[in-house]
């Protein structure tokens, strides 16, 4: 028996055959695979059924009975406004909120002056915190460094990284082992569309 050449037909392969735009080597796979032919013809089965139901439209005036029966509430007042409005409208509301307008202007005011008289300070305080922040830095790698060459197999890298020819080798393994799990990933990643082909049968 001849082997049947490539994977089973994806659902989203069963619609472009369906549209016509399957491509080359699907339809040659279709046309040897009794599996992806019999689910095809299904498709075709259903999607011809489907066209053939009548298409239903509502009566005339249904949108117009059903608008007549829905109530609209009218938009609730928001009380908060209302409450403002009632507190500005008297003289103690008004003071009490002139002084918080001029609270607020005034500590931005202040704020800003503040500012630019402490430009010096400020770049002051910068450049320490800056300087603060790279010590750190340099202590976390200093110490994750050390904890590296302390390591047991650091001396294996080491004898490993004075030969070029080792470092080479190490690397196309490294390649290697990363197409290869690339591979299986992409098989891992295909299985259910297979499995649900083969589900059909």
């Amino acid at each position: 028996m001849t082997p049947v050449p490539g994977p089973h037909l994806t659902p989203d392969e069963l619609d472009a055959w369906l549209a016509g735009v399957l491509p080359a080597p699907a339809q040659e796979h279709l046309a040897q695979c009794p599996v992806c032919r019999e689910r095809a013809d299904m498709e075709r089965e259903v999607v011809h059924l489907l066209q053939a139901v009548p298409l239903l439209s509502p009566n005339p005036g249904f949108a117009d009975r059903v608008m007549a029966r829905v109530t609209v509430p009218e938009p609730a007042r928001v009380p908060v406004l209302a409450g403002v409005r009632r507190v500005l409208a008297t003289r103690g509301g008004m003071a009490v909120a002139a002084g918080l307008a001029v609270l607020l202007v005034g500590s931005m005011v202040g704020s800003i002056a503040w500012i630019v008289a402490s430009q010096t300070t400020l770049v002051a305080v910068g450049q320490l915190l800056l300087g603060q922040a790279g010590h750190a830095a340099w202590i976390g790698v200093r110490d994750i460094a050390t904890a590296l060459v302390e390591q047991p197999w650091f001396a294996s890298l080491q004898a490993l990284a004075a030969h070029p020819g080792r470092v080479g080798i190490a690397s196309g393994v490294a390649i290697a082992a990363y197409l290869v799990g690339l591979v299986a990933l992409r098989r891992l990643l295909a299985l259910p569309t297979q499995q649900v082909a083969h589900a059909g049968a």
